[in-house]
């Protein structure tokens, strides 16, 4: 199978990558002007506010939104406090077995525990910033002080010493030797860590070599670069997508890169040198005029990688919802009925399904609360097998990633570290009419609101005419019924619609009249709530009564 990566940059100020193996996609990146992936992007900040409160501070950096910055994510060399107190912090030995970067702050804790963030942290305070999340919603982003620069094979932790060395999930007794040796051979200055990560089990020494020394200049190139700045500004981006495809991609593998454009192909060779990795890979600039995917053979992945159900070899099929508190995967045997065992035929489609869905979550970036409905299993032992499995592939994902085990009613639940964006979120935006419930009310429940609201109005005893604006096309279809309904009510007032188009709300009612109504039904409320209350009070007392009697 020859391994390609497919770079589309024809469309100005848009760039979509593909990798492919065969004809198989197992990679994709997409990035536009109005969708930018801040995530690990680094910024010279400014404190906007300090909360006592929350024990936190505000961070202007260049957005529209301040972000969040919790006390515990402040570097100690920040505090405004003597000199002396600050070199404490780095009196801590080492720790060679280390599983990621957020272990490195453990040390600090006590640190902390002395002070209090307003009295260490002053307004208007520059700072260098990490994005850690994502702006979301009305949520600004969350941000660390402790920098933390990713490489292919390794993360330099440039302003922490505490921790370092080689990652807790490397097993093997012989790759953690080797690695360890090589990763003391660097000779790091005070101040100063580094992490050995996973995929370095399977890279030759030279290419590790690279990769810290790539890490280094670019630490170096960030310092210079925030002498020299004034904040709040972006220092430097870390994870655009073209920096992803030379970063993290092991070179050595692939046969050929396609590029749409120049001027990506002209910035890929020099993000290249930087990383230093011999390669026999082709580049080559397409230049035909038919869209490069589909030159190639590659289903436009902007459509296939949306859809709901994914079909497996064997004639079963996921199907794959992402609502607002967690993505649910329904596995379904479908055709697959070629055992005639069926908890054979349950257990092989639940192990290709987990194939499938591995490869779906990475490329779809799903993260938060996932759900899987495997196919329910009898035997206990299908359901451990099934769990390996899981496992075994996720070991590789570069997130951090959490597992349940399948439960009696066939559901596991796994936790995944949000890293960048989903691809709904790139993809989508939240439906007007049914506001991301993917249900419209039918037309007899919206005609019963309506009726409803005229009720209410009537009810408070209005006599001055109303106006109803209602959407055209929505009215001429239900007219009759509407009036007939009226009709039927005795209202003490006319009314008049007034057709407009309004699609989203299809009817709209005067605002004051609708609070009076709410008002008055609220009063209403209470007043029963208090005559339910006086009754069961009577009622207990006669019970009571009675037993005293008997």
């Amino acid at each position: 199978m020859s391994k390609r990566i497919f770079i589309d940059g024809s469309i100005n100020g848009e760039l979509c990558i593909i990798s492919t193996d065969g004809q198989e996609i197992n990679y994709f990146d997409y990035s536009d002007d109005l969708a930018t992936n801040k995530k690990n992007n680094i910024y010279l900040g400014t404190v906007s506010r300090v909360e006592p409160s929350l024990q936190a501070a505000f961070i202007e950096f260049g957005s529209e939104k301040k972000a969040f910055l919790p006390f515990d994510e402040i570097h100690p060399s920040y505090f405004k406090i003597p000199h002396n107190e600050k070199l404490l912090v780095n009196t801590n030995e080492k720790n060679n077995e280390i599983d990621d970067e957020k272990e490195s702050k453990k040390q600090f804790l006590s640190f902390y525990r002395k002070y209090k963030i307003q009295d260490v942290i002053k307004k208007d305070q520059v700072l260098l910033i990490q994005i850690v999340k994502e702006e979301r919603g009305t949520k600004g982003a969350a941000i660390t002080t402790f920098i933390s620069l990713p490489g292919r094979y390794s993360v330099l932790l440039p302003n922490n010493s505490s921790t370092g060395g080689v990652s807790k999930k490397i097993s093997n007794p012989l790759d953690r030797k080797r690695l360890k040796k090589l990763h003391d051979s660097f000779n790091l200055p005070d101040g100063m860590s580094l992490i050995i990560r996973t995929n370095a089990i399977s890279a030759e020494d030279e290419d590790i070599v690279a990769d810290f020394s790539y890490l280094r200049k670019l630490w170096t190139k960030i310092r210079e670069d925030t002498l020299k700045s004034k904040a709040p500004i972006l220092i430097s981006e870390l994870d655009t997508p073209i920096i992803k495809v030379a970063r993290d991609f092991n070179q050595r593998t692939i046969e050929e890169i396609f590029f749409s454009d120049l001027k990506t192909m002209k910035l890929y060779k020099k993000l290249e040198k930087d990383f230093s990795v011999k390669s026999n890979k082709k580049i080559t600039h397409y230049k035909d005029k038919l869209p490069l995917f589909e030159n190639y053979g590659i289903k436009n992945p902007i459509n296939s990688l949306t859809e709901e159900n994914i079909y497996l070899k064997s004639g079963g099929y996921l199907v794959i919802n992402p609502t607002e508190a967690l993505t649910s995967i329904d596995i379904n045997s479908g055709r697959a009925t070629s055992e005639k065992n069926i908890e054979i035929t349950a257990l092989n489609t639940n192990l290709e399904a987990s194939d499938e869905i591995f490869k779906q979550i990475q490329l779809r970036n799903i993260a938060g609360l996932i759900v899987i409905d495997f196919i329910d299993m009898n035997i206990n032992a299908n359901n451990l097998k099934v769990e390996r499995k899981i496992k075994e592939l996720f070991h590789k994902d570069r997130a951090r990633v959490q597992f349940t085990k399948i439960s009696q009613f066939g559901l596991m639940e796994i936790s995944r570290q949000r890293i960048g964006q989903s691809i709904y979120e790139t993809f989508y935006n939240k439906c007007d009419c049914c506001n991301g419930g993917g249900f419209k009310k039918t037309n007899s429940i919206i005609i019963y609101n309506i009726i409803s609201n005229i009720k209410g109005i009537n009810a408070i005893g209005n006599k001055d005419d109303i106006e109803i604006q209602i959407d055209e096309e929505f009215y001429n279809q239900n007219s009759k019924i509407i009036e007939k309904k009226i009709k039927s009510i005795g209202l003490t007032f006319n009314i008049k619609f007034v057709n407009k188009s309004l699609p989203k709300n299809i009817y709209e009612f005067n605002h004051e009249l609708i609070s009076k109504v709410k008002n008055n039904t609220k009063e209403i409320i209470e007043k029963n709530k208090t005559k339910d209350i006086n009754t069961e009070k009577s009622y207990r007392r006669k019970i009571k009564k009675k037993v005293i009697e008997t």
